[in-house]
């Protein structure tokens, strides 16, 4: 398979010349969080602005010690209980 990653905020389209099955996927990380709460904030979503700005429910930072992680290894992380110590 393939994968195509398109930073936050591009416009983009995908045309496929056969059938196929795709997976989409849209996260909030470092770089795009800040983006993310505004668009939030203008249509009065203050449910999800709150979720990622109470630094409880999703840990903000990050740990100037990390290593690459498989799938299995980033899935099983305590998360919650990690000292950020970057942002």
């Amino acid at each position: 398979g393939e994968l195509f990653f398109v930073p936050g905020g591009n416009p983009h389209g995908v045309r496929n010349p056969a059938p196929i099955v795709g997976v989409s996927m849209n996260y909030v990380d470092a770089s795009n969080i800040w983006g993310y709460l505004s668009e939030q904030l203008m249509e009065h979503a203050y449910h999800a602005f709150e979720f990622f700005t109470d630094n409880i429910t999703v840990p903000h930072g990050s740990l100037s010690t990390q290593q690459p992680l498989s799938f299995g290894e980033w899935k099983s992380q305590p998360w919650n209980d990690l000292p950020y110590d970057l942002f």
